[in-house]
């Protein structure tokens, strides 16, 4: 079943991003503690910019222990429309989420600050929920440590995407958490493709890094997931390969497909013998070909006419006929209206 929605361009009512206010990026030292750089930020800015609420779950601050796949801290912020931002936990997370009500997490790619995150964040929450103004939803973004901390690109691209790799892991934790009536988006951007492929591959029981998740395959549920500007090997989800058990817990995978994505254009330049990045080919022939049943999943959409040479994720949340078109990955609300 293609879930791409016939009234992908239809509609046009929907704000510009130049409309949304932001929370202002709080000026602090870099060694700030997460905790710190969200008390930072002016909570009348943050408070204006995040209605309805949604969260943040960062392993920002425990990159170590990811790296090296030990149990790892959360910090968990909840962001709230008509209160002060606070820091939260994940038990009241998963206790605030109302039964049944779809819930999103939306992983970014690398090198993402935690100040253009909380833009980033404040941004999408609006323009994700502007497209479906009366359905309920519920919102996470996981953010991870994806600063440069070098200088040779091809290097920190490299270390950026086993890093974005094993935070597959603890992003599949989090889904975990959520009970089993919920159903799951995943939307990925850049790298964040590629830890949403490691998520997926692991909740099958894949092995990720040498690694694999302790309690086994996590029970099936209802997940879609929305690929942005995939910074994978196109085929990377074919049977035998890297992640070769993503699709089995996904229903439905939509790839936006954008040909002139131009740092992706350099993407078979990282290591010899390299494919071509997801988002520039989409599934290929031979792709679908070694997916079999699987095809009857996936949906390649080029937006290479909306994005152009854009790669970044505000390229994406500018475009509200994207937010159209991934409305109902986001919401499941099939064939119908926003309202």
């Amino acid at each position: 079943m293609l879930l791409v929605p016939s009234w992908l361009m239809a509609q046009t009512d929907l704000p510009s991003v130049a409309s949304i206010q932001v929370p202002t990026a709080p000026a602090v030292a870099s060694e700030a503690s997460a905790a710190e750089r969200v008390s930072a930020s002016s909570s009348n800015d943050v408070a204006t910019a995040c209605a309805p609420e949604y969260w943040i779950v960062s392993t920002r601050t425990s990159t170590q222990q990811v790296e090296s796949g030990q149990a790892c801290h959360y910090d968990v912020f909840r962001f709230n429309g008509t209160n002060s931002t606070h820091q939260s936990s994940l038990d009241e997370l998963t206790s605030s989420l109302q039964p049944g009500v779809p819930v999103c997490l939306m992983a970014h790619g690398s090198f993402v600050t935690w100040e253009s995150m909380l833009k980033d964040s404040a941004c999408t929450n609006q323009w994700l929920r502007a497209a479906a103004p009366h359905q309920p939803m519920h919102l996470i973004f996981y953010t991870w440590s994806s600063e440069a901390d070098g200088c040779i690109p091809q290097l920190q691209v490299n270390k950026m995407g086993r890093r974005a790799t094993l935070n597959g892991f603890y992003l599949a934790d989090l889904v975990s958490r959520i009970s089993l009536d919920h159903p799951i988006c995943l939307i990925g951007h850049s790298h964040g493709t590629r830890m949403v492929s490691a998520a997926l591959h692991s909740m099958a029981g894949g092995i990720v890094s040498g690694k694999q998740l302790a309690g086994g395959p996590l029970p099936l549920r209802k997940i879609r997931v929305v690929f942005a500007a995939a910074a994978i090997d196109h085929n990377w989800l074919n049977p035998d390969e890297r992640f070769g058990l993503a699709l089995c817990p996904a229903e439905a995978v939509l790839n936006l497909k954008n040909q002139h994505d131009f740092p992706l254009l350099f993407y078979p330049l990282r290591r010899p013998f390299a494919t071509r990045a997801m988002a520039i080919t989409g599934f290929t022939h031979s792709d679908r070909q070694q997916l079999g049943s699987g095809n009857e999943k996936i949906v390649d959409y080029d937006i290479t006419e909306l994005v152009g040479f854009g790669h970044i994720w505000s390229h994406y949340y500018e475009r509200p006929e994207i937010a159209a078109l991934i409305r109902p990955y986001v919401f499941f609300n099939d064939g119908h209206s926003s309202d």
